[in-house]
């Protein structure tokens, strides 16, 4: 191997290591439900202007729509208020984990979905140990995971690191993405099964 050949693969290996990885953005995972772990900014419009954000732990998040360019459409409902709050926002902030490499896994058993990472006791649903999990972040003993559950809404929350066989596998995704016509803010109060309820 000549001493340029040589140059050459020293700079593809050394890109191939020293490059982030990027979370894969699941643009066919909707509509999802799921609670935020840290208040998620929200906005009128993709790179528009800011709005306020979604707070933490407590608002159930109905995703829509998500774009190939990371921006997600959807709604939440602050605690107390009927009416759901439409907005934009980044997938990636919902999501978490920016640099976490998404992979397929399956429970060794059906198991209760927790909505956060530090709250054991509310649920968001129950995963079947019999289809596959993605998962799309891990920190300390849990382990984020988005599953299809038995209302077909997709919903994502944390599990026990002990709860997966680990079985590791690349996951593609593709865009579904529809355009909306619904505004930012909706006067309109959606009924539960259209949205699921904060006891889902």
């Amino acid at each position: 191997m000549t001493a340029l050949k040589k140059f050459g693969a020293a700079i593809i290996l050394a890109l191939i290591i020293f490059t982030p990885v990027e979370a894969k953005i699941l643009l066919d995972k909707v509509p999802l439900l799921t609670f935020t772990d840290a208040a998620v900014s929200v906005y009128d419009a993709p790179d528009g202007t800011k709005k306020g954000s979604i707070p933490a732990e407590n608002s159930l998040v109905l995703v829509k729509e998500i774009r190939s360019d990371g921006w997600a459409y959807g709604s939440y409902k602050p605690q107390n208020v009927k009416k759901r709050v439409y907005c934009w926002f980044k997938m990636i902030e919902l999501q978490g984990y920016e640099n976490f490499e998404n992979y397929t896994d399956q429970l060794t058993s059906d198991t209760d979905v927790c909505r956060t990472r530090t709250n054991s006791y509310s649920y968001n649903g129950n995963a079947p140990s019999n289809e596959d999990v993605i998962v799309i972040g891990q920190r300390g003993d849990k382990t984020k995971i988005i599953f299809k559950s038995d209302d077909n809404y997709y919903r994502m929350g944390w599990v026990s690191n002990s709860a997966l066989k680990k079985n590791s596998a690349t996951f593609g995704t593709e865009s579904t993405f529809t355009t909306s016509d619904e505004n930012y803010y909706s006067t309109e109060t959606e009924t539960e099964n259209e949205w699921g309820d904060d006891d889902k």
